[in-house]
């Protein structure tokens, strides 16, 4: 499930600081749908650092986890099942 919050919740990382190896977040347009990318400077770029769009055309924001210790292998979910 993905967790939306306002974009005028977003806070724009100090770029110079913290440089441009950090994982994209999930920004969604009303009339575009979602894309993978970065706000910096008021305009939205996705992951290759490709201009999107103005960001005021962005409504909302989700930060994208990798995979954690809630993934589950099928296979091995599967035959715990089976065993029942």
């Amino acid at each position: 499930m993905i967790h939306w919050k306002d974009v005028s919740e977003y806070i724009e990382p100090n770029w110079v600081k913290d440089g441009t190896e950090l994982p994209p977040w999930l920004f969604w347009r009303t009339k575009k749908g979602a894309v993978l990318g970065y706000l910096r400077d008021g305009e939205l770029f996705d992951w290759k650092w490709l201009y999107v769009c103005d960001a005021n055309k962005v409504t909302h924001f989700s930060e994208v986890n990798g995979p954690g210790s809630n993934v589950v292998d099928l296979s091995d979910f599967r035959a715990e099942q089976g065993e029942s």
